[in-house]
């Protein structure tokens, strides 16, 4: 499959791919876990062999999928995807849009659950793909639930978060301070407010025009503007990995699997994807050296390798 090419991104998203978007796309909301009103969207191809699943990651949304959800449609894959807890246009926690908070991670997988229980049909194969923090929630999700998809895509999971350098068992014990003195909701303090203007070389891509496309999207709406984690979120996150990883989790998956590393990646721990990927039954691990976290906003000569190899994946 061609991809878009980043000489001319920004009319090419603007004047091909976007209002192609709109004429398939249907959006909603449904009652996440605890009666939360989550948004989703749906896009539908004409001659649709299979159904993709997006799981999004830490401050992302719906939004930012827009390309690969392009590619998924192009290779007749209708595309399911939603704003998790406290992200995009669903409903919050918190009061502050850019603060983002979850009261248990396990949350994120009872929305999950929900979603693909109610709201997505299953007339057609069900495929499962997920980045960063929606990959430890895919994670958890076909450990629980053998079978419901065909085959699924681990992007840069987070099967352990970077904690900066700060050992986990002090991260840990800084969050349980916090959330003992009522902190729980506020923001860590290694964290800032959203800057109003993202840095490129501060981002987690290797494609200008990617950053910067969706960058100028996000700026200009409040509701996408998601930046930094809660002490309570940051606590859970740390936790999760005690749970995809707990004996003889991992070995429940046999479904095929792929999972792409990122080799600069400073966001989530590479030696625990490994592990993971190893002991399911039937994971590939793939690694992009000269990639970031992002690896769906990556420069052109690993993005084509990228979306081929998931396709390729796909079909067969």
């Amino acid at each position: 499959m061609e991809i878009i090419k980043e000489k001319d991104y920004r009319r090419s998203m603007e004047e091909v791919v976007l209002p192609y978007l709109e004429t398939v796309k249907t959006d909603g909301y449904f009652d996440g876990y605890g009666g939360v009103k989550l948004h989703y969207v749906r896009y539908e191809c004409e001659k649709p062999l299979r159904t993709v699943v997006i799981l999004h990651g830490f401050t992302e949304s719906c939004e930012k999928y827009r390309e690969m959800i392009y590619y998924f449609l192009k290779a007749d894959c209708n595309v399911y995807i939603y704003d998790q807890r406290c992200h995009g246009k669903s409903e919050r926690l918190v009061e502050d849009k850019t603060l983002t908070h979850v009261d248990r991670f396990d949350d994120y997988l009872k929305d999950f659950e929900i979603f693909t229980d109610k709201t997505v049909p299953h007339l057609l194969p069900l495929i499962l793909f997920s980045h960063s923090m929606g990959g430890a929630v895919a994670a958890l999700y076909v450990e629980k639930h053998p079978g419901v998809y065909r085959k699924a895509i681990f992007s840069s999971p987070m099967i352990a978060p970077s904690t900066g350098g700060i050992p986990k068992f002090a991260a840990r014990a800084i969050c349980c301070a916090a959330e003992i003195i009522g902190k729980g909701k506020k923001r860590v303090f290694v964290s800032s407010e959203y800057p109003g203007k993202e840095e490129f070389e501060n981002s987690c891509d290797t494609s200008f025009e990617r950053f910067s496309f969706y960058e100028r999207f996000r700026r200009n709406d409040p509701d996408y503007q998601n930046y930094s984690p809660s002490y309570r979120w940051t606590h859970e996150a740390i936790n999760v990995t005690r749970s995809i990883m707990k004996k003889g989790e991992p070995e429940k998956t046999d479904i095929p699997s792929l999972l792409f590393s990122a080799g600069l990646d400073n966001m989530v721990s590479i030696p625990e994807q490994k592990e993971f990927a190893e002991r399911m039954k039937h994971c590939e691990f793939i690694s992009y050296e000269s990639a970031k976290h992002e690896i769906y906003f990556s420069a052109d000569d690993v993005l084509e390798k990228y979306v081929n190899r998931i396709i390729s994946f796909i079909n067969d």
